[in-house]
């Protein structure tokens, strides 16, 4: 499934849109994610897992699996494929996911591996496997059937032109992507 991230929720603040998409495929054990995105400038300075990755040219998938239950995992990746990751219930009580865990999620990023400053790249794509024990609290066999709801983002804070933009809209004065009352159901 294909999605567009495109809703800018924000444009009197930060009017910038890149072009960003997304291509999802649950495969049972993993949830399968091609990032495609084209942006003045992009920028992956962040060289650890579990780093600031929102301050560089970043793509976000949010994830509730079980509707019933209000924990949720923010899964964000920069244009090098460092991922940061975290299982909560908002913006202040992040449990940050282990290492191991972290490690177990496969990227391919068409720029490379290593950091670099921010500069004109051209169009860079992101392909992602998360395996569905990357969900560290909830014990799930596969990525199907679940009702899972969230949000997909690109953003980059630390950017020259800094950006926001959303797939769902997100109805916060000011970006502020952990709201899980604006999430939908994500359609896998």
């Amino acid at each position: 499934m294909k999605y567009s991230v495109s809703t800018l929720n924000w444009p009197e603040a930060w009017p910038y849109k890149p072009e960003v998409s997304v291509e999802i495929e649950p495969d049972g054990k993993y949830l399968s994610l091609l990032w495609k995105v084209s942006e003045q400038t992009t920028k992956a300075e962040q060289a650890v897992l579990g780093g600031p990755v929102y301050e560089d040219s970043c793509v976000e998938i949010f994830i509730q699996p079980d509707p019933a239950d209000p924990r949720y995992y923010n899964f964000e990746f920069n244009a090098a494929g460092k991922v940061a990751m975290a299982c909560r219930t908002g913006r202040n009580d992040p449990e940050d996911a282990p290492l191991e865990v972290l490690r177990s999620i496969e990227v391919a990023p068409s720029l490379g591996r290593e950091p670099f400053a921010e500069h004109a790249a051209g169009p860079w794509t992101l392909g992602i496997r998360i395996p569905v024990t990357a969900l560290f609290k909830h014990h799930f066999d596969d990525w199907v059937g679940h009702g899972m709801k969230g949000n997909i983002y690109k953003c980059g804070d630390g950017l020259s032109t800094p950006h926001f933009v959303t797939w769902s809209p997100v109805g916060t004065e000011k970006p502020d992507y952990h709201r899980p009352e604006f999430f939908v159901p994500l359609g896998f």
